[in-house]
């Protein structure tokens, strides 16, 4: 049940120019940051050489996923991702491995389809009420468990019909890549979600929205 008043679903209405320019900055940084991963840093003394970066195990590319949807609102949320599937299959690198309708082959694949549910869940979360940051929070982690459930919705898919066309799977593949996919990088992906809903209400602070 959404916790939103009816009055506060009513109070904000995206004008369709506002939808396409957040989409297309959306689109815009999903492709950047699927290729820069994220670290944080350890202080190991007072010395700013001391300083160790560690990586997370995960890039930025799901806070362009989930920041237009909080920014922009369901439509533009689901247009960017839209446009990034479409590129990404017609052979332009804006996957993290490349991209190709080989890419359909990927046991990961639903994951990225996983973004166009997910970045329309959370802007349909997000948008219509007032600018409060624990919606964005839980906008944001119910986008995420959206694109969890659909890519290991295809990875069972995938485990299940390769062999019909004469692949043979480890007996634990399916398990193996539940952890590697999900299990894996699921908690470094909740560190994000603090970080993604205080950018986007800093900038609906500024925007006065």
């Amino acid at each position: 049940m959404n916790p939103l008043s009816k009055d506060d679903q009513n109070e904000l209405k995206i004008n369709p120019i506002h939808e396409f320019l957040w989409a297309l900055t959306g689109l815009m940084l999903t492709i950047f940051g699927t290729f820069v991963e994220v670290f944080f840093v350890i202080p190991q003394g007072t010395n700013l050489e001391d300083l160790n970066p560690t990586s997370l195990g995960v890039t930025y590319q799901l806070v362009g996923v989930f920041l237009t949807g909080c920014l922009g609102g369901k439509n533009a949320g689901a247009y960017a991702q839209i446009a990034y599937l479409v590129l990404g299959l017609f052979k332009l690198p804006v996957f993290y491995q490349g991209g190709s309708f080989e890419y359909l082959e990927q046991p990961s694949f639903g994951y990225i389809l996983g973004f166009i549910p997910g970045a329309w869940l959370c802007g349909y979360l997000a948008i219509p009420g007032k600018r409060r940051l624990e919606v964005f929070v839980y906008a944001i982690f119910f986008g995420l468990l959206v694109v969890h459930l659909c890519g290991i919705l295809y990875l069972v898919g995938y485990t299940f019909i390769t062999p019909l066309f004469g692949n043979e799977l480890d007996p634990n593949y399916l398990t193996d890549g539940i952890n590697l996919y999900t299990v894996s990088p699921f908690f470094s992906q909740l560190t994000l979600i603090p970080v993604i809903a205080i950018i986007a209400f800093v900038i609906r602070l500024f925007l006065f929205y």
